[in-house]
């Protein structure tokens, strides 16, 4: 496989603005996905209601964390297009599992043009997981993420900038249903920051359409809203 390169499709898609005055409709650049290449993602996730967990489950539950996705397409093939996730709660404790690394990375089959909502589904992901031995300020762990309902908002404004999904988090025998909401490019902030800078607004480097705050918690520009979350 080789990995799609998106950015010459941005660079078009933006020099094609520069053509003021004539009434052309953007060409539709398939589904586009901003990767890990420079830039990582953040995804902020959220409890699904009507869940008995234990106090034992409720310590384990995560808020959000950051995530390396790419995408990769072989030219050779038609309909070959692959999403791939490894969140931050994998990657940080590969060095622990002697297992398959492979193993440790969710790929699942993307859709290769977008639906009439700017939405490219993403399914049949595959586990993954991370075992970790114990380490000097944590003891062995095992960890899972079962992705499921992946979508990427690939609208030519915002070219694979966002991803909804539902998420399955197991750990060490706790499993916990969670929302997805994640957005590109991962950007830390200052919640009690008066300057736009520095709280998610202009010169932050987040897109100005995206409708998105400074979680207090994480301390990171995260969707206000369910995807696409836009002003």
């Amino acid at each position: 496989m080789t990995k799609n390169i998106v950015s010459v499709t941005v660079a078009v898609l933006s020099a094609g603005a520069l053509l003021t005055g004539c009434n052309f409709d953007q060409p539709n650049a398939g589904c586009i996905v901003q990767d890990a290449s420079f830039a990582n993602w953040y995804a902020k996730y959220d409890l699904k209601p009507d869940q008995n967990l234990s106090a034992e489950c409720q310590a384990k539950v995560v808020k959000g964390e950051v995530w390396g996705v790419f995408k990769f397409t072989d030219p050779q093939k038609a309909d070959s297009s692959v999403l791939t996730i490894r969140p931050a709660g994998l990657y940080t404790r590969a060095t622990r599992d002697p297992g398959d690394p492979y193993l440790q990375t969710a790929e699942g089959k993307l859709a290769e043009e977008p639906d009439a909502s700017d939405f490219c589904a993403a399914n049949e992901f595959s586990l993954a997981t991370v075992n970790a031995g114990p380490s000097s300020t944590e003891p062995a762990t095992s960890i899972s993420y079962q992705f499921s309902n992946v979508k990427v908002y690939a609208a030519p404004d915002a070219p694979g900038t966002q991803i909804g999904a539902d998420l399955a988090y197991t750990r060490d025998g706790c499993t916990i249903q969670l929302g997805v909401r994640a957005l590109w490019p991962a950007l830390a902030c200052d919640p009690d920051s008066s300057n736009p800078a520095e709280n998610c607004g202009a010169g932050s480097g987040m897109n100005p359409e995206f409708d998105v705050t400074c979680d207090p918690d994480l301390n990171r520009c995260v969707p206000t809203k369910a995807i696409p979350s836009l002003k």
